[in-house]
């Protein structure tokens, strides 16, 4: 599989970031976090996962 065709659970979204899981759910819920449901879980493909923590390294942090 390529890493263009990886996906992504919300846990290991959270697991990777050292975040809360509700705080990745809450980026997915305002569209900041690109996502899919599967049911009713969360899925993120990985080149999407990768473009929102390249972005987020280049914004400046919101006060």
């Amino acid at each position: 599989m390529s890493e263009q065709d990886e996906w992504l659970s919300v846990d290991e979204i959270a697991k990777n970031l050292k975040m809360d899981v509700e705080t990745v759910r809450n980026w997915i819920r305002r569209k900041q976090l690109k996502a899919y449901r599967f049911g009713r879980d969360y899925r993120i493909r990985r080149e999407d996962f990768d473009a929102f923590v390249r972005e987020r390294a280049t914004t400046p942090d919101e006060e």
